[in-house]
């Protein structure tokens, strides 16, 4: 597609460092100023948290399950059952309604996570919402955006499978050939590898979807640039793996060691949600932030955002 150049985008230079330093700006200053600007945010990822939290109370923790194993033995025993068992559970898996059933609830919940928040911030960067807003956020969906998610998501998973199924017959092969734990150490390698891309389709996804320009083929142009554009690729996959760092440690490691520590159902929930509400809502923030940067050479998200491109929020930042 065309690229349309704001009329305030400053000259990069030669060796880019004013586009990487806008990038940087972009993520990090501009984001908190916005999450901020919008505490209503701050309330919905808040609330989704401890109602996660809550389902922990059903949940017996045994604390001496936590002690080392013989991790020599361990990781044996976890490759013969990934070569040898997994295979026949995931195929009784996929031949049992229910996990279709289970498949539609968490789609569902992404939507409730992802795409709900999206419309939100979209809302927020077209300058059509204040306040709490969250409920005209809810509204503004529609049934065609959500299709065309679901669509997107179903691509992603795919690409997703595909990938992991390859890794498998590989690593199995290697497992036949040699019965040790490194193949099973291999294959997680190789799948998380191509886990940022996963996170970058799922994010992606519910930001075009929220478009209300575009026709369906075009939204899809735009999500398939993470296959077919080497270097959005490589800057997705930086931005993700990033983000799945932070993520792993402030919202899943340290929260977990919360639950597993605090006996007191309530001071454990309030302990936890505190420490993941803002570092999980600033990562949103950042990565819409993000998804504005990367696709600011595309015509039909510059005509979404038109006023924010032109109030020179964006600045300089593109990431051809």
């Amino acid at each position: 597609m065309n690229r349309i150049t704001p009329s305030k985008e400053k000259p990069l230079r030669p060796d880019g460092r004013t586009r990487s330093k806008g990038l940087l700006r972009l993520l990090l200053v501009d984001s908190a100023r916005d999450l901020f600007r919008y505490k209503s945010f701050f309330l919905l990822i808040f609330v989704l948290i401890l109602a996660d939290r809550v389902l922990t109370k059903t949940v017996r923790m045994d604390r001496t399950a936590i002690l080392p194993p013989d991790l020599r033995a361990a990781g044996l025993e976890s490759a013969r059952y990934v070569f040898q068992d997994l295979p026949g559970i995931v195929l009784a898996l996929l031949t049992d309604y229910r996990t279709f059933l289970a498949a539609a609830g968490l789609f569902l919940l992404k939507q409730l996570i992802s795409m709900w928040p999206s419309s939100d911030m979209r809302r927020m960067h077209r300058s059509e919402r204040s306040g709490f807003g969250l409920i005209g956020s809810l509204a503004a969906l529609k049934w065609r955006q959500v299709a065309w998610d679901a669509f997107a998501v179903g691509s992603i998973c795919a690409a997703t499978g595909i990938w992991s199924a390859a890794a498998f017959g590989v690593c199995r092969s290697l497992w036949v050939g040699a019965p040790t734990a490194w193949p099973l150490l291999l294959l997680a390698v190789l799948i998380g590898l191509f886990l940022p891309v996963a996170m970058a389709g799922f994010s992606f996804s519910s930001k075009l979807a929220v478009l209300y320009r575009g026709r369906f083929g075009e939204k899809l142009v735009l999500f398939f640039r993470l296959f077919t554009d080497l270097r959005f690729l490589l800057r997705s996959w930086l931005f993700f793996l990033a983000r799945i760092a932070v993520e792993s440690v402030f919202v899943a490691a340290i929260p977990a060691l919360v639950l597993l520590s605090v006996d007191i159902f309530w001071l454990r929930i309030l302990v936890a949600g505190l420490l993941a509400t803002p570092v999980y809502s600033y990562l949103k923030m950042a990565t819409f932030k993000f998804f504005l940067a990367i696709y600011s050479d595309t015509e039909l998200v510059r005509q979404e955002y038109a006023a924010y491109y032109a109030a020179g929020d964006a600045g300089a930042v593109t990431c051809r």
